[in-house]
C-alpha cells in the first residue's frame, strides 16, 4: 500500500506526536513524587496548525486528540473535540503572522496550552464530586508546563522539521505554498 504525500504528511506529524507523548509521560513518571505534572496540549497542536495544509493539519490534531483521550480520566473525544477547534481558530488567524519564525511557534504553544489546561482543569474539576480545587497545585502545574513548552518547542519543530524530510513529504515540496 502507497500512501500518498499528504497522508504520509499527516502520519508523519502524529508518529512524532507519539514521541511527544512518551516524553510527557516519562517528564510526570519523574515529577509524580513532587506532586507535579506537566500537560503539553498545546504543542501537540501547534505545529500542524501553523505549518501543514489545512486537511493534513486537522486530520493530525484530530488524531492526536483521540490518542490523548485514551489515556487521560477525561469523557472520550473531548481532546479530540478542543484540539478540533482550537486547530480551526488557529487557521483563522494564522494567516496575519510569519509562519517560519519559531517564536510564532513558540508564542502559538504556549497561548494554546494555557486555554487548553484551563478548560480541560474545570471540565475534571467539574466532574469529581467534591473535589477540592488547589489553586497553588494547578499553578504550579501550568507553570512547569509553559516553562517546558517554552524550553522544547524548538527541538520539537526542528524535529518535525527533519522526520518530513527523513519521510521524503518535506513542506518545501508542499504544493499548497504555505512555507
Amino acid at each position: 500500500m502507497k500512501f500518498r504525500p499528504h497522508h504520509r504528511r499527516t502520519l508523519v506529524v502524529v508518529i512524532v506526536g507519539l514521541l511527544l507523548l512518551v516524553v510527557q509521560g516519562q517528564l510526570n513518571h519523574y515529577l509524580a513524587p513532587l506532586r507535579l505534572s506537566v500537560w503539553l496540549g498545546g504543542l501537540f497542536i501547534a505545529f500542524s496548525a501553523l505549518r501543514l495544509a489545512p486537511q493534513q493539519g486537522f486530520n493530525a490534531s484530530f488524531l492526536l486528540g483521540l490518542i490523548l483521550d485514551a489515556t487521560q480520566p477525561v469523557p472520550f473525544g473531548l481532546n479530540a473535540f478542543l484540539f478540533s477547534i482550537v486547530h480551526l481558530l488557529i487557521l483563522r488567524v494564522r494567516n496575519r503572522f510569519a509562519l517560519q519564525h519559531i517564536s510564532v511557534g513558540i508564542s502559538t504553544a504556549l497561548i494554546t496550552n494555557l486555554v487548553l489546561f484551563v478548560v480541560l482543569t474545570f471540565v475534571i474539576v467539574g466532574q469529581t464530586p467534591g473535589a477540592a480545587l488547589s489553586g497553588v497545585r494547578l499553578l504550579c502545574d501550568l507553570a512547569l508546563s509553559q516553562l517546558f513548552i517554552l524550553i522544547i518547542t524548538p527541538w520539537f519543530f526542528a524535529l518535525q522539521d527533519s522526520a518530513l524530510d527523513l519521510a521524503r513529504v518535506s513542506l518545501r515540496d508542499d504544493p499548497t505554498g504555505l512555507i
